[in-house]
């Protein structure tokens, strides 16, 4: 195999180890586990009427809406909400009253806050810091109420199901301060990216695909206690039984232009499928093109070019050291070592001759003469034919 190849492989094999590090929540969505934490019929519908466990979510309504003007479409089921449940308080969060509650009682997260870019994110973020504060029951405005959410209160936290598969943030309840809300307004912060997307940004930074990935990370390895359990509603118990809990009226107000393309694929599966071909056909055609251009006489001038220049602009740096400021450089390759530190060092003249070298040479009398030597490169001197009278 060419080596151009084999560094085309590796690289698209590291590509996929990240991408799959990388999207290892989207991929374990693939998976539903919902049903296994599912509100069942018993504890909604108890036959006599009569609940038979606390009820431990407080009795509290949120609810949000830019300002205090409520639609008309929307009123009805406001309404319906607050008359059927008069022991209720109930809370509408206008956006200057969401960032006023955030500076006072979450000020490290308004710097996220402010930089939103789409207002829907604040009407997202600001229902996971009100059911963690206050707890309750968090609807949107275009579900209305159709019965007692009385049955609601009895588990510590939970969220609907949504078809065919996932959850959604339309309507949530828990107890203040229940674990899983904490760790979703801990990773709020964490997951403002923008997708170039708005649907997929908002989606997935605050919406409904944030909420099940956190809900995933929380029960991912099923030691969540009893009471920090999050259950889960039902589509049967939502809105199709005749003891439906809610109304949904026409909303999705935030959907912009890319949502209702994506709509639009979803309603034609058969274009999708063709789109998800072409693009596929595209990103071959486009491997095969960098395949053949790796593997060209050009793309060999080229790399070779690059390294030339690499090594000129290496030498240039290493013969003008001094004037770039590198001079300590040079200076520490000619430090000696720690040992040799005490030894003469011998100079070297222009003509090869080798500077005197004064050795000792012990006697019998003890007396110690010294004896000057000039060696040149050309001759050699005997020391053992040196005689006394040849001594200075």
């Amino acid at each position: 195999m060419r080596k151009e190849a084999q560094y085309i492989i590796w690289g698209h094999v590291a590509l996929v180890v990240f991408l799959f590090w990388y999207t290892f929540d989207l991929i374990t969505l693939v998976y539903d586990d919902t049903a296994n934490y599912a509100l069942l019929d018993y504890e909604l519908n108890p036959h006599d009427g009569k609940l038979d466990r606390p009820q431990i979510i407080p009795k509290i309504i949120h609810q949000t809406y830019k300002t205090e003007e409520i639609p008309d479409i929307w009123k009805p089921g406001q309404k319906a909400c607050v008359d059927l449940h008069p022991e209720y308080q109930y809370i509408l969060w206008t956006d200057e009253m969401a960032r006023q509650f955030i500076l006072e009682e979450y000020p490290w997260f308004i710097p996220t806050w402010d930089s939103y870019p789409y207002p829907i994110q604040r009407a997202d973020a600001i229902r996971y810091f009100a059911l963690l504060h206050y707890g309750g029951i968090y609807i949107d405005l275009d579900d209305g109420c159709e019965r007692k959410l009385d049955p609601l209160l009895t588990v510590p936290a939970f969220v609907r199901k949504t078809d065919p598969t996932g959850i959604s943030n339309d309507v949530m309840g828990s107890v203040a301060r229940h674990p899983f809300f904490v760790k979703v307004v801990d990773s709020l912060a964490n997951y403002k990216h923008n997708w170039l997307i708005p649907y997929l940004t908002i989606m997935y930074s605050t919406g409904p695909l944030f909420l099940l990935v956190i809900l995933k990370q929380y029960n991912r390895w099923g030691n969540v206690p009893e009471a920090g359990k999050v259950r889960v509603l039902m589509p049967e118990d939502y809105k199709s039984r005749p003891y439906l809990f809610f109304a949904i009226a026409p909303g999705s107000s935030w959907h912009l232009d890319d949502a209702k393309f994506i709509k639009l694929l979803a309603n034609h599966i058969g274009l999708a499928v063709f789109c998800g071909f072409l693009i596929a056909f595209v990103i071959f055609t486009l491997e095969f093109l960098l395949y053949t251009y790796v593997t060209s006489g050009s793309f060999k001038r080229l790399r070779k070019l690059c390294a030339k220049v690499t090594m000129s602009v290496g030498k240039y740096f290493l013969l003008n050291s001094n004037s770039l400021g590198f001079s300590n450089v040079r200076s520490m390759n000619k430090r000696r070592s720690r040992k040799d530190s005490n030894l003469p060092q011998p100079s070297f003249e222009k003509d090869n001759t080798v500077a005197d070298v004064t050795p000792t040479i012990p006697l019998l009398n003890s007396i110690t003469p010294v004896l000057t030597v000039r060696e040149t490169t050309n001759s050699i001197v005997n020391l053992n034919n040196i005689k006394a009278s040849d001594m200075v």
